[in-house]
């Protein structure tokens, strides 16, 4: 045989803390190497070792349970810039979704309802959701059916036309102006603050990712499974399959692109540590609306608009409040005075001032020596800004957000209008069409409140400059006024100065949509005409505010129509996930033996055809760490359901060492970490080859019923195939380069798995954990290049 080969160091690493070996993620489609380390940091490194960034919690006080990238890293932010994310769960069952491009989080989620729960295990893969289109085509000529014949219907491809279908993928929403983005104030973890952030948040619709799905799930420590698509669409959270007691838990989860069953394995944490193997058939993928992925990511989309809108309103009530307090202090003081000694209050008396030259003594007091030039400033500043800040929020935020809504909810619309018969989406055009209202709603009090902004900041303008003329003037000792001072006092427009202390000085028009509303107010405006359209009563009863006539004080105000936006969303988003969550199905559990906790483990799926693929799983069982245990599970699907058609376990003994770790390298190899007299070594077990070393035993191939038993499968394993010392040496085809100082102890592997062919890398991490180095493997091809972090910089 050969003489092994030597792996390229493509990358070493000396770190300053030790990391957590189980938590390591190397990015499918970057160059990028995710790591935790023990004082709970995830550190992001590129390949040269350089650090990107870092991502910790402000408590400092939760661990780090998993991290995962997304696969095939294929989100598309605008101008097509690959857009990658990190999942990091957190030992409170919170999951963050940060952008590798400006470390910011972009979505987070929680997958309990309990802080104390943390994640076991979490899984992020890809699904085809390819459907034969709805309409119809002529087929003339020979050469139209060759062509035809040699377009596959995978996702990457081409597909035959489908005019309904394109016309539905059309993204109009790249024409829209971006959405601006949003002063930093620790709301949402200043998740709109930044160009970058916004930009992965509300990227648009790729066509190209039409047929895919993006399936996260995540395992809990009570024993639950958290099932998301589109990044962070929440399907729901279920019961773990194999027993209702909390103490099963998902380990390892696997799934290939073409099949919508993913493969979920189990441990059993209170007994003997037995391994579970149970299917999962997202019937969803397969048997649900052929628009899945632009109903995914709309809705996803739409989510996220309403974080936008809520931070957005949030921010202009925080900005009409600040327009409100400074000079509401001034005037109380003054009131409180003229109250005391006076029949008027200082609206009167200014007016009194504006219109006769004339100021009361009292008055004159307050002006001169309480309030004077600082205090003009400060009140010009406060009012001024704010009313600067409302007209930019509602202008450059508020209208364009509200504009992608009612973009987004047309589409919306036409997929509950046109769906097929066999569709189950979860919601009616009906509902679609009140949100739409709200929307509406929303666009005319947006509108009124910028027009009352720029009348508010005009007449402010005017009151400002007689306010501080006449401070001026009456701090002034010469009784003659100078040339610029009446040259200031003709350009002043007493009209609006007056306009202003009747209207606006003591009770801002503003107030009617900016004020805060109580519970109550809420009760009454859910009552108004419930379920059914508002706008047009909404705009009878704002002209009736406007005339100065009685009104529903609850229904233009903007906090209770967002909330209401809120709570309808809120309700189709419930209606979608539970429409989805009843075709999530599992299949029956085969119970694989015992394993020891944080033993190594591992699970791939290999393509048969169309209908059937194999599920392959190695594990050290608890009797014998020199012992691989391989169970192929053949599994065959029909209509989204999975049947487990045959069952075969094959056994090794790896001669007298021990096994320290083992990771599938592609479809027929398992590299193993192999020590023996204090060397380890980089061995090549081909499990999956049709002629392995001494033969595959196999014993359970009878056809098993998938739903016909209540108990889970034993599995029964036959006597160890034993491979001697220089036997398993003799099938060593790569050595890892480096002195005896680097003693490996981990393995990590990025395989050629997923559409896009990765180029694979092998992370080997040394003892102690502080030194890790990645080495190149040998590719199939090299047809598609991973994309260097430093051409996204």
């Amino acid at each position: 045989m050969d003489e092994p080969i030597a792996l390229e160091v493509l990358s070493e690493k000396t770190l300053h803390h030790a990391v957590n070996p189980r938590l390591v993620a190397y990015c499918p489609s970057m160059d990028l190497l995710a790591l935790v380390s023990t004082d709970q940091q995830v550190l992001v490194f590129r390949l040269n070792g350089q650090r990107v960034f870092t991502v910790t919690q402000k408590a400092r006080t939760l661990k780090v349970d998993q991290i995962r990238w997304k696969p095939n890293g294929r989100a598309q932010c605008t101008m097509h810039r690959i857009c990658q994310l990190l999942a990091i769960s957190w030992s409170d069952g919170t999951v963050r979704l940060v952008s590798a491009e400006s470390s910011k989080a972009v979505h987070q989620f929680s997958t309990s309802n309990d802080d104390s729960t943390g994640v076991t295990c979490m899984g992020w893969a890809c699904n085809t959701t390819v459907r034969k289109p709805n309409s119809t085509f002529v087929r003339k000529g020979g050469s139209w059916e060759k062509l035809l014949e040699q377009e596959s219907q995978s996702f990457g491809e081409k597909a035959p036309l489908d005019l309904p279908q394109d016309l539905t993928l059309i993204d109009i929403e790249v024409s829209l102006p971006k959405l601006s983005v949003l002063a930093a104030g620790g709301i949402s973890e200043d998740i709109f603050s930044s160009r970058s952030s916004l930009d992965a948040l509300f990227r648009p619709f790729d066509p190209r990712d039409r047929n895919a799905v993006d399936v996260m799930v995540v395992g809990t420590n009570n024993g639950r499974l958290h099932l998301s698509i589109y990044d962070s669409f929440v399907i729901g959270s279920f019961q773990s399959p194999v027993s209702s007691s909390r103490s099963t838990q998902l380990v390892l989860h696997e799934a290939h692109e073409q099949y919508s069953t993913h493969n979920l394995l189990l441990q059993d944490s209170n007994k003997d540590g037995d391994l579970y193997y149970v299917p999962m058939d997202l019937r969803f993928i397969s048997a649900s609306s052929e628009y899945l992925s632009l109903l995914a990511s709309r809705s996803t989309a739409l989510q996220n608009l309403l974080r936008y809108i809520h931070q957005v309103q949030s921010l202009m009530i925080g900005e009409w409040k600040a327009t409100q307090e400074l000079p509401g202090k001034f005037l109380r003081n003054i009131n409180e005075t003229l109250a005391e000694n006076e029949t008027r209050d200082i609206v009167q008396s200014l007016y009194h001032s504006v219109a006769t030259g004339h100021t009361f003594p009292v008055v004159k007091e307050w002006l001169v020596d309480e309030l004077s030039e600082r205090g003009h400033k400060r009140w010009d500043k406060a009012v001024v800004s704010g009313l600067e800040g409302l007209r930019r929020l509602v202008h450059e935020n508020l209208l364009p957000a509200l504009e992608r809504c009612s973009v987004i909810l047309s589409r919306l619309t036409g997929i509950a209008k046109f769906q097929g018969s066999n569709d189950t989406i979860g919601f009616s055009s009906q509902q679609i069409a009140l949100i739409v209202d709200t929307v509406a709603c929303l666009n005319l009090v947006a509108s009124k409140i910028l027009m009352r902004v720029v009348e508010e900041l005009d007449l402010f303008a005017s009151f400002s400059s007689w306010l501080r003329y006449e401070i001026d003037r009456l701090a002034s000792d010469s009784a003659v006024q100078s040339d610029e001072a009446m040259e200031k006092e003709s350009s002043i427009d007493h009209s609006k100065v007056l306009l202003y202390l009747q209207t606006i000085m003591t009770g801002s028009p503003l107030a009617v949509y900016l004020q805060e509303s109580s519970e109550e107010q809420w009760n009454e405006f859910i009552g108004i005409g419930q379920g059914v359209p508002k706008f047009n009563l909404l705009d009878q009863e704002v002209q009736k505010y406007e005339a100065r006539q009685s009104y529903l004080t609850s229904l233009p105000r903007l906090d209770l129509l967002c909330k209401n936006l809120s709570q309808q969303a809120d309700t189709v988003f419930k209606q979608i996930a539970d429409a989805e969550k009843r075709n999530v199905l599992f299949g029956s559990a085969v119970k694989l033996g015992g394993v020891l906790p944080d033993s190594p483990m591992d699970m791939s799926v290999h393509e048969l055809n169309n209908t059937s693929f194999f599920t392959y799983i190695a594990f050290i069982p608890e009797s014998n760490k020199s012992q691989i245990h391989v169970v192929r599970i053949e599994v065959h699907l029909e209509n989204g359901i999975s049947t487990q058609r045959a069952i075969e376990t094959s056994s090794w003994q790896l001669g007298e060492g021990l096994i320290v770790d083992m990771k599938m390298f592609d479809d027929s190899t398992l590299l193993v970490l192999w020590e023996f007299n204090g060397t380890t070594s980089l061995l090549n077990i081909p499990y999956a080859s049709p002629n392995p070393p001494k033969g595959l035993p196999t014993v359970g191939s009878d056809a098993l019923s998938v739903r016909s038993s209540t108990t889970p499968k034993v599995l029964e394993y036959p006597e160890s195939t034993r491979l001697e010392n220089d036997e398993l040496m003799s099938s060593a085809q790569y050595t890892i380069p480096g002195d005896e100082s680097f003693i490996p102890t981990k393995l990590e592997i990025r395989a050629q798995t997923g559409r896009y062919k990765p180029t694979p890398r092998l992370i080997v991490f040394g003892k102690g954990n502080v030194h890790y180095k990645v080495l190149g493997l040998p590719a199939a091809s090299d047809d598609d290049e991973d994309t260097s972090m430093g051409d996204q910089a």
